[in-house]
């Protein structure tokens, strides 16, 4: 695909520096992405969403946006960021069509990557490497695509790691940060069983360990909960002895007087 496709359905002021640079690095929000090399001009850097609003994101070269434009206008995350899509004027960002009321949009090319690809799109991130792949880019680098198993984005997961995998199959480079989730495992199956032997066995025992310090936590919580309450029932019991026999009624200083 030829760079200045990408302006393909975009009117004449559409930005031709997208795909400029076969260095491309993608930064998504997890931690890392303060690691991306801004500071390298040999990259082009791509951010995606409201990224234009994240401080430790110190450049953004082309922004993709590919979420319908109305749940954008209702704001759901950022109130700020659709009128900074209107307003802006420097970044170009990719979207599922051009719009006018967005100066700056581009048409992703939609048909050429499902056509390329298929439809195996679960994130942004993996929208983006296919797109780098199309217009040739020859290196990707990712920072702060961590894809954790933990978090929700565990389960797009999958379609990153296979894109990744096409990427390099056609002989792109990619680089994956050591702290991200991505194409890592703890052993090399059959090969290393071993190894894995001894890390399943370590891992169970830490976990036995942990539960251990649970149920020790839980017992002391229950213990100090019974004391606790034994402790309330003192103090209702003191109050209401108060209230019913030293003093009965508001007429106690007066009694006393007398």
């Amino acid at each position: 695909m030829e760079i200045q496709e990408v302006r393909e359905g975009a009117p004449e002021t559409a930005p031709l520096l997208v795909g400029a640079k076969k260095k491309i690095c993608i930064v998504g929000f997890a931690p890392g992405k303060e690691n991306a090399p801004y500071d390298d001009p040999s990259f082009e850097i791509w951010g995606c969403n409201e990224m234009h609003m994240t401080k430790e994101v110190k450049r953004i070269d082309v922004l993709f946006e590919l979420h319908d434009l109305e749940w954008i206008k209702e704001g759901k995350r950022w109130k700020e960021h659709y009128p900074w899509l209107c307003n802006n004027k420097k970044i170009p960002v990719i979207m599922q069509k051009h719009f006018d009321e967005i100066p700056m949009s581009i048409p992703y090319p939609t048909q050429k990557i499902t056509e390329e690809f298929g439809r195996y799109f679960t994130n942004t991130v993996s929208e983006q490497i296919a797109f780098a792949i199309l217009i040739g880019a020859e290196e990707i680098h990712l920072y702060g695509v961590n894809m954790a198993t933990d978090q929700e984005y565990g389960a797009q997961r999958p379609s990153c790691e296979y894109f990744v995998g096409l990427a390099r199959g056609r002989g792109i480079k990619v680089y994956i940060p050591m702290e991200s989730d991505l194409l890592k495992n703890f052993y090399v199956y059959g090969i290393e069983d071993g190894q894995m032997s001894v890390m399943s066995t370590r891992l169970d025992a830490l976990q036995a360990e942990r539960q251990s310090r649970i149920q020790f936590f839980q017992n002391r919580i229950a213990n100090d909960t019974a004391a606790m309450h034994q402790d309330i029932g003192a103090v209702n019991m003191l109050a209401y002895i108060s209230k019913a026999f030293i003093y009965p009624n508001n007429n106690l200083p007066e009694k006393v007087e007398k």
